[in-house]
This record gives C-alpha cells, sequence and structure tokens, in this order.
C-alpha cells in the first residue's frame, strides 16, 4: 500500500489556535487514521520535533497520549512505532457504537431542527457527489461529517466525547480505499448503499419516526461492521 504525503507545517496552521501539544496529538493523529503513518511506521520525538519546528517537550507529551489511545506501541529495542489494527478492539467499538448511535438518532428525532435536517440532507448530496467522480477519500470525510452532526442533534453532551473515542473503524475505512488495487477493489456499490441509508435516516428524522431511525442506523452499522471485518482478512 502506497503510503500518501502528510505535510506537518500546513496542518500545524490549521490548529495553530491549539496548544502545541494539543495540535501535535491531532496531526499524527489524524494521519494514523488517515493511513498517511501506517502500521509498523517508526515515530521519534526528534523527527517530528523538526518537522514542527519546536522542543521535544510538546512532542513527548502528544505522543504519550497517543499511545494511552493504543495508536502508538513502544518496541523495546526499536522505540516507538504505529499499532497495528487489533480486531478484537474492532468488534468492541461496533458493539459500543451501535448503542450510542441507536440513542443518537432516537434523541434527534426529538431535537432536531428543519435547518439540522438541511444541513444533513446537504451533506448526503455532497457525499452523493463524491460517489461520481470516485473520490471516496473525500466522501470518507464527509460521512465522519454525517454522523457528527447527528451526534451534536442529539442535544447530549457526552456523545461527540465518546464518538471521539471511535476511531479504528474510521482508519480501516481510510485504509481499505488507499488499498485499491492492492489490497482488493473497492466497492463503489457498497458505499452507495451506506449513502442511501444517510437519506433513509433524513426521512425518518423528518418524519420523527424514532423506530425507523434506530432500525436504520442499527443495520447501517453492521453493514459497516460486516465490511471493515471483510477487509481486515486482506491485511
Amino acid at each position: 500500500m502506497e503510503k500518501q504525503q502528510y505535510h506537518f507545517e500546513r496542518e500545524l496552521e490549521r490548529y495553530s489556535s491549539k496548544p502545541l501539544r494539543e495540535a501535535i496529538f491531532l496531526i499524527v493523529k489524524n494521519a494514523i487514521i488517515e493511513g498517511k503513518l501506517l502500521p509498523g511506521d517508526r515515530v521519534t520525538e526528534d523527527d517530528l520535533a523538526n518537522k514542527c519546528n519546536c522542543s521535544r517537550t510538546p512532542v513527548r507529551e502528544a505522543l504519550r497520549k497517543l499511545e494511552q489511545e493504543g495508536l502508538l506501541m513502544v518496541k523495546p529495542g526499536i522505540g516507538m512505532e504505529i499499532a497495528p489494527i487489533n480486531f478484537e478492539l474492532l468488534k468492541q467499538e461496533f458493539e459500543i457504537r451501535e448503542v450510542l448511535e441507536a440513542f443518537a438518532v432516537a434523541k434527534a428525532c426529538e431535537l432536531i431542527t428543519e435547518d439540522g435536517i438541511r444541513e444533513l440532507e446537504w451533506s448526503t448530496e455532497k457525499m452523493i457527489k463524491t460517489l461520481k467522480t470516485n473520490d471516496f477519500i473525500r466522501g470518507t470525510h464527509l460521512n465522519i461529517e454525517f454522523h457528527q452532526m447527528i451526534y451534536s442533534y442529539s442535544g447530549n453532551y457526552f456523545m461527540k466525547k465518546f464518538t471521539d473515542s471511535l476511531w479504528l473503524s474510521m482508519r480501516i475505512s481510510f485504509l481499505s480505499i488507499q488499498g485499491e488495487g492492492t489490497v482488493r477493489p473497492f466497492d463503489s456499490a457498497w458505499y452507495k448503499e451506506r449513502t442511501n441509508e444517510h437519506l433513509q435516516l433524513i426521512e425518518a428524522f423528518r418524519e420523527r419516526d424514532k423506530e425507523k431511525a434506530v432500525q436504520t442506523i442499527k443495520k447501517h452499522v453492521n453493514e459497516n461492521y460486516i465490511h471493515h471485518t471483510t477487509f481486515m482478512e486482506y491485511l
């Protein structure tokens, strides 16, 4: 799988409003999730400090947090490297996602406004356009955005905090897209089916139909689980 370039200087500008240790944490985390840093890649304090033009202290703090989240691991005699993907953790993530997202869509049926529904429609329209251009990386970002909007429409302060920790399935999504042609063909028909489920969710929100929304999101999560576990067989 070909590794994509990641421009730390540009990303530092993006997170310039945040404390440096948090900015470095987010930059490296995004690079791992998006497949710019692959399992087994080495990460050193000196290299990151040079890339970010800073001392090793904020880098050390960022790497410690990444290790706590399971994205990095220390290998004796080798140093720190990007952690492999853990199948059991993936299973656990989808188990909790089904519970959290069923709760989120049920609450959104009660609380979502017409403006909120329109935002979900715009997001889905953009996703449909990415299908036509085969820009699945952009589409994956839009998919994440769609689900994050639903979390916010649930009105629950803790939803976003909990779901920020559910990064493993996103990581596999990006790897599966970037592995096209080298790992296995990316299934655009599958992607289209999941986008149609977004449209069904929007319809359920407009109708304030909790049962339909919960059934749709559970199917959505389950189909994602099957897709991701199938891809794991190719890694």
